[in-house]
């Protein structure tokens, strides 16, 4: 059977359409039973669908994985999280050895003619994959003991999960829960950025989508002289969902956390990719406005920049950031992810460190406005 490319996206894909419904089933209705295969399943399917250039000419690396899922969904089949201790639901454990199994066989027996990328994938690339898959399989994790169980322990991962992308990461890295946290980020740029779907908007209103383009709302100075500080309905989303989120806190009423994330999750899908990061997410709000004198950011070295009639870099942004319209690094709005980085086919025009060559210009630029 040969895979395509596509056939490989495809396989992943279904995997993932037939495990949300199942965790959600387990999870909220009175089932209340789900196998820890099943967080292995959208571990793999992800990694699969993220990593989809490079694994989709390599099946036997992509069936590896895979068969890592199956030998953990027969390993843990006698301590499934249910409500009542000892019950084994036989339907749930057959779809996720199902899930876990399909993939093995087609990938390990099936055959490819693509060819691998020219250009290896960036180290952090890998690194910051991992991470958020390892938050998302936390958050997937503690949110179905928390409803089969019918405990709080979610309250202790939002804790820290507040305290670091509130107080500490934006003063530090600026958006980065974004690229490298959000949950909805990673279903945004594994699942929902490989759907082909008619969106129900496809594009948003030129008003608001200016407001991306103009520095009206920028209080910055030079470094972000052609970047918005954010987008207003990025900021106005966030007065309701503050007053919401005061009231989780001071009643600790479980849902609001499910319905916080997963509504995040649902109304993406309504938006082309990451439309919904970009001007309406409430939870990058304060990040954002937090993140505006961050101490790293990636570098655009404008004097390296070769000025290329379509720019792959600009193609990659989450964010949609008019990158060659910076002066001399990425601005507030862009969240790490280090896809711009990646994309760009020259290697000294996006990197960690401001070049020589590009410290000069702007050393000139400063003195001719003096």
């Amino acid at each position: 059977m040969n895979i395509t490319k596509q056939r490989f996206v495809d396989l992943n894909k279904w995997m993932l359409y037939v495990a949300i419904p199942v965790y959600l089933i387990g999870l909220f209705t009175p089932v209340k039973y789900m196998q820890p295969g099943l967080i292995f399943v959208f571990g793999a399917a992800f990694f699969c669908l993220l990593h989809k250039d490079y694994f989709a000419s390599r099946l036997k690396s992509a069936a590896h994985i895979w068969l890592f899922v199956l030998v953990m969904t027969v390993t843990t089949y006698p301590i499934p999280l249910a409500k009542v201790a000892g019950v084994n639901n036989t339907i749930l454990y057959s779809i996720t050895l199902f899930l876990s199994l399909i993939p093995v066989l087609v990938f390990m027996f099936g055959r490819t003619e693509e060819t691998p990328k020219k250009k290896e994938r960036l180290a952090i690339i890998s690194f910051r994959i991992v991470f958020q898959l390892a938050l998302l399989m936390a958050f997937l994790s503690v949110e179905a003991f928390c409803f089969i169980k019918e405990t709080r322990p979610d309250l202790f991962f939002w804790a820290m999960f507040h305290v670091s992308t509130v107080a500490l990461l934006p003063f530090l890295f600026g958006r980065v829960i974004c690229g490298w946290m959000c949950p909805n980020a990673t279903f945004q740029d594994g699942l929902f950025k490989n759907m082909t779907y008619k969106r129900p908007i496809p594009k948003l209103p030129k008003a608001i989508e200016e407001q991306s383009h103009t520095c009206a709302m920028n209080i910055s100075g030079e470094v972000d002289k052609r970047a918005p500080l954010m987008p207003a309905t990025l900021l106005l989303s966030w007065f309701p969902m503050f007053f919401a989120e005061t009231v989780f806190d001071l009643t600790q009423v479980a849902w609001y956390p499910i319905v916080f994330m997963y509504g995040l999750i649902i109304l993406s899908l309504l938006f082309p990719w990451r439309k919904m990061c970009t001007h309406f997410c409430w939870l990058s709000s304060y990040r954002g406005l937090a993140g505006n004198n961050s101490l790293w950011r990636i570098r655009y070295n404008k004097s390296k920049c070769r000025n290329c009639k379509r720019c792959l870099a600009e193609e990659a942004c989450a964010f949609y950031i008019d990158i060659r319209n910076q002066d001399n690094e990425m601005p507030t709005t862009c969240c790490l992810c280090f896809g711009c980085m990646e994309a760009c086919p020259f290697d000294d025009v996006i990197t960690f460190r401001r070049d020589p060559e590009e410290k000069a210009r702007l050393k000139e630029m400063l003195k001719a406005k003096a």
